[in-house]
């Protein structure tokens, strides 16, 4: 995998020093002519995923604001079908800065949502939105009718080998569209994947200042041992106690 440049690790941004077109700017993309995968997960100090079943609720103010212009330097959003039927990704809304902003450097005024599934099932909503239609990665063994559906809705579907998809499938048919800017969301069971399949190239991860002990999940988990270097490319901090690390291999 190629090595990623970026800012110096020692980095320290505080994040309400900086307008929204700085934070942008911050976290742009490295031009490296091939998808390149970004996970963004939130955890507590503990290392946990969620609070009493919900990562939301270890959310931030300076957390959902960077998350914001995470999701408007990207050409693409990566979910899982279990995660894309959560209400954030029926519609994806850019303001008229964010348009500017992306516009300006030659990326789309809108962002698409990417879903992985193997079976082909999609939730209605993501699949119904006229403005921004989803991308649909759906195995060759799909279900007959759930592939009926996808046909059907007006969704860019992409059919790969076997009847499960692999981690190398999604990098290439990422690839053959143009979306190299790849924001991952999860969920986990996809996340981990990738993580096992070593084909993640950075983690932006949150830390809630929270501590929540109890049975939460760690953000990636595999049946194996699986060991990326990575190497910090900057912090940012807020007044609200969170801190964010961009974490890219080496």
């Amino acid at each position: 995998m190629t090595t990623l440049a970026g800012p110096s690790p020692s980095t320290v941004h505080e994040a309400e020093a900086l307008t929204d077109d700085a934070l942008r700017d911050l976290f742009a993309y490295p031009d490296i002519g091939r998808p390149l995968l970004r996970a963004n997960f939130i955890a507590s100090i503990d290392g946990a995923v969620t609070l009493e079943g919900s990562g939301r609720r270890l959310g931030t103010p300076t957390d959902r604001r960077v998350f914001g212009r995470m999701r408007e330097v990207a050409d693409v959003v990566l979910v899982g079908a279990t995660t894309a039927a959560s209400k954030p990704y029926a519609d994806i809304q850019m303001s008229a800065d964010a348009q500017a902003w992306r516009l300006s450097r030659g990326l789309a005024a809108v962002l698409p949502v990417a879903v992985v599934s193997s079976r082909g099932v999609v939730p209605p909503a993501v699949l119904s939105n006229d403005t921004v239609p989803p991308v649909v990665f759906v195995a060759a063994g799909a279900d007959a009718e759930a592939r009926r559906v996808l046909d059907q809705s007006g969704a860019r579907v992409t059919e790969l080998a076997g009847d499960r998809i692999s981690s190398a499938a999604i990098c290439a048919a990422l690839g053959e569209l143009g979306l190299h800017r790849v924001l991952v969301e999860g969920g986990p069971t996809l996340f981990s994947q990738l993580v096992s399949d070593d084909v993640i190239d950075e983690v932006c991860l949150t830390t809630s200042p929270k501590l929540v002990a109890g049975p939460a999940r760690r953000i990636a988990a595999a049946d194996h041992h699986v060991e990326i270097n990575m190497q910090r490319r900057g912090i940012l901090t807020g007044d609200d106690g969170t801190v964010i690390v961009r974490w890219a291999r080496y």
